[in-house]
């Protein structure tokens, strides 16, 4: 009988032991490839700028490197703490007759339920921060718009989610929430983005003259690399004015930011010129992002 028992122990510790080292390689990986990627990113500005003093795109990714690795090390350290605790229950099974189950089971419950009333929104952000670390739904350094806010995913903490908007405030989520959030995320697969810019005109208006000066600026700002050229849209015809999109391709979510600007920009000045009105209610020209609708 006490052969079996140390047979039945040395095959818990060797198979513990097999899939504690498979989980620790596999947050390896997972750890090494966000490194990699952070390594590939320029910087965690949602809007091309000039960093203050301090806070250099550098120092940026820096702390972002520091972060990860942090992050990820708390996952690694839990990860043993757990999967010895779980191998050390499965070792002593063949000895629990021997030991006072019903004081055991309620010392269990009791504290499973203190821990689960007094630390429950800790352990609710603590497990999604774990569950964000492996997704790539939404990474570090992403190009998001979460709430109307447009900025980048600045730090996944073990808590929080900091995403960095446009005007370098700081826009907090706690991680149970992140999950739930609809985002919608610029950076998850293409690496190059439409930037298009909306604006109205009057019905009266010379709507090929208009056409061909958007088209005309739009090249001047379209991402070299890519050979399509930008396109102009009529989105509606209503009764007080026409709805037009210009849209031109940007190599990044803040290269599209001054894209954007500079069609606008250039496009209102031109308009003025040509003495082509916009609609009367609609004279501002908008743009698919809404990066000014909070922050």
């Amino acid at each position: 009988m006490t052969q079996t028992i140390w047979i039945y122990v040395s095959l818990v510790a060797l198979g513990g032991a097999l899939l504690l080292y498979g989980l620790l390689k596999m947050i390896g990986g997972y750890k090494k490839r966000k490194l990699q990627r952070l390594e590939e990113i320029e910087t965690l500005n949602p809007v091309k700028t000039v960093s203050p003093p301090g806070d250099s795109p550098e120092a940026s990714l820096e702390r972002a490197a520091d972060n990860i690795s942090g992050r990820f090390s708390i996952i690694r350290k839990g990860t043993i703490t757990f999967s010895i605790l779980i191998i050390i229950l499965i070792g002593v099974l063949p000895f629990s007759t021997k030991l006072p189950i019903t004081s055991i089971s309620l010392l269990i419950s009791a504290f499973g339920i203190v821990l689960g009333i007094a630390a429950r929104p800790v352990i609710e952000n603590f497990i999604s921060g774990i569950l964000l670390s492996f997704s790539s739904a939404i990474r570090l350094g992403d190009t998001v718009v979460i709430d109307g806010y447009y900025g980048t995913v600045e730090d996944i903490s073990m808590l929080h989610t900091t995403v960095k908007t446009w005007d370098w405030k700081r826009y907090i989520v706690a991680n149970s929430d992140m999950l739930k959030r609809e985002v919608i995320n610029f950076s998850v697969h293409d690496t190059y983005i439409w930037a298009h810019v909306e604006f109205f005109i009057s019905p009266e208006a010379d709507l090929s003259s208009v056409r061909y000066t958007a088209m005309r600026i739009a090249e001047q700002y379209n991402a070299s690399q890519v050979k399509e050229k930008p396109r102009f849209w009529v989105m509606e015809m209503g009764e007080k004015a026409i709805k037009c999109w210009i849209a031109a391709w940007a190599t990044s979510p803040a290269n599209a930011w001054s894209v954007q600007h500079n069609i606008r920009t250039d496009l209102m000045v031109a308009l003025q010129e040509m003495g082509i009105a916009t609609h009367l209610h609609q004279h501002q020209l908008q743009s698919d992002y809404p990066f000014d609708t909070k922050g």
